[in-house]
């Protein structure tokens, strides 16, 4: 696993089970949209599968088959629906009734575990409770605490933590050519999650989502400003959680620069308004907005209505 980048713990404990041969029945790598989950558990998938004793250039026919998406000792739950239900628990139920074709081992694999209904976790549980010896069950979930008590109480937890400011350059650099002025915003505002650099570099419409949070927080009572940035964010809705992400960096710059951390602003080139907004706002007040941001986040993913969120959102900017 040493392509791998960062999360040096975890990456010290895959590689401790995979040497041992004491492999666990089920795991989950949790963490952030965006933070490598998936990465991660298919790098750990191939070092379960692999035949071969050059682990990282391997060419058995497990790895090969595995490149190529046929490996029939590797399953993935898959579903073209909003949730995981029942019935994609059960197909997988049935491949585990068969033994595995290369080596000892098959590994299913269900990203977005959270997505699980409630039905489809208690149909679940019936594998992870009794395991045929050669299963191996790993998860991914952006929220373990999503997943019922049960199902935790049956899976080891691998928590995945943001990525420090030279890991993420190690990751990106070599994909993307940016200038450094470019790299240090995308940094900042990437907080440390690799998934929201490529967000922000692939998607150019940040550059403009930002622009126009600024003019509005710039003048919160125009009602032209208003307009324009409400029209921008129900136009583009998924970019919703972008605008609270600015937001939030934007608060969190004003209690920086209350507490003398000037160097520090994510938005240093919009110093002006962050001082205007940083003078007319407690540092409580500030705390406050910063941890309604969070709270409309939760919700925005959990589909509540659209429309009230954004209602709530710029009474939340709009009050003084």
């Amino acid at each position: 696993m040493k392509a791998l980048v960062g999360q040096k713990a975890l990456v010290i404990q895959l590689n401790t089970i995979i040497a041992s041969g004491r492999l666990g029945h089920a795991y989950i790598f949790s963490g952030p949209e965006g933070i490598g989950k998936r990465t991660f558990a298919l790098s750990f998938v191939k070092e379960i599968l692999c035949l071969g004793s050059e682990k990282e250039s391997c060419r058995c026919i497990s790895c090969r088959t595995l490149e190529q998406g046929t490996n029939p000792d590797f399953y993935e739950v898959l579903t073209d629906k909003a949730s995981i239900g029942v019935d994609n628990i059960r197909d997988m139920q049935e491949n585990v009734a068969d033994r595995p074709t290369y080596g000892n081992r098959k590994v299913y694999f269900i990203d977005h575990a959270e997505l699980m209904t409630v039905q489809a976790q208690n149909c679940l549980l019936k594998t992870l409770e009794e395991p045929p010896e050669y299963v191996v069950i790993l998860l991914s979930s952006t929220s373990f605490d999503a997943l019922l008590p049960t199902i935790q109480s049956r899976v080891v937890n691998f928590r995945m933590n943001p990525y420090s400011e030279e890991e993420m350059k190690r990751i990106l650099s070599p994909i993307y050519n940016t200038n450094d002025k470019e790299l240090e915003f995308i940094l900042a505002f990437s907080r440390g999650i690799p998934g929201n650099a490529v967000h922000i570099i692939e998607q150019g419409m940040i550059k403009e989502i930002r622009s126009q949070v600024m003019k509005f927080l710039e003048k919160p009572q125009d009602f032209n400003q208003s307009e324009n940035l409400r029209k921008l964010i129900s136009d583009n809705r998924e970019e919703l959680s972008t605008v609270l992400d600015i937001l939030m960096s934007v608060y969190r710059d004003c209690v920086m620069l209350r507490q003398g951390m000037e160097n520090r602003l994510i938005n240093d080139d919009k110093k002006d308004i962050i001082k205007r907004i940083a003078l007319s706002s407690s540092q409580r007040k500030l705390l406050d907005k910063i941890s309604a941001l969070e709270k409309m986040r939760r919700n925005f993913k959990y589909n509540l209505n659209f429309q009230l969120v954004l209602e709530v959102l710029f009474l939340e900017i709009q009050e003084v």
